[in-house]
């Protein structure tokens, strides 16, 4: 975020009480830090701009229930990373029904022929992934977020220390356990 946004100058504080006025300038500044923040996360530029929609009406939708505890910037990339998940698990069921026959009650009752993949293809890639996956869940919660964050979705430091509202020496620590974590883990169960 470009500007401090807590204390005095919390938006959604504001917009509880009344006074759009914040909120409204927290939207026209930190519009370009936030679509930026989903295209790094992968969407295109018309799916950014949805999830950036989705976010602001998220947040103006919870105002009202807004308890003001913490930095406000941190806050929003949170509602902005859950709106993210959000958008993958959705994505991820839409993908797996779309080669589903469905009923006409609307229930799944098989894949679609010719969905299916061919039987050895991309056996050993499956298998490594499945491993890391494994691995991955293997690791505890904050070393897993701040390893999905910095190493997989690739976003700098400084914003995963925002979204997970600890320091920047954290995310590194954190990041530097989880891969030598990894690495040991991996290297027992054979390579990759």
């Amino acid at each position: 975020m470009r500007q401090r946004w807590d204390g005095d100058r919390d938006p959604l504080a504001a917009l509880a009480a009344g006074q759009p006025a914040l909120f409204e300038d927290f939207v026209a500044k930190e519009a370009g830090t936030l679509l930026g923040f989903f295209r790094r996360l992968g969407a295109d530029p018309v799916e950014a701009e949805d999830l950036f929609q989705e976010t602001i009406l998220k947040l103006f939708r919870g105002a009202k229930n807004y308890q003001q505890s913490g930095r406000f910037d941190a806050y929003a990339f949170r509602a902005a990373r859950n709106v993210w998940i959000d958008s993958r698990r959705r994505s991820a069921v839409r993908e797996r029904s779309a080669g589903a026959a469905v009923d006409d009650g609307g229930q799944v009752v098989e894949s679609a022929p010719g969905n299916e993949p061919e039987p050895f293809e991309g056996l050993e890639l499956e298998e490594r992934s499945k491993r890391l996956l494994q691995a991955v869940r293997g690791l505890d919660e904050a070393h897993r977020a701040a390893f999905e964050l910095g190493v997989i979705q690739g976003l700098p430091y400084s914003e995963v220390a925002l979204l997970l509202d600890v320091p920047v020496g954290t995310i590194k620590s954190r990041v530097f356990h989880a891969v030598k974590r990894l690495r040991d883990d991996l290297e027992r169960g054979g390579s990759l």
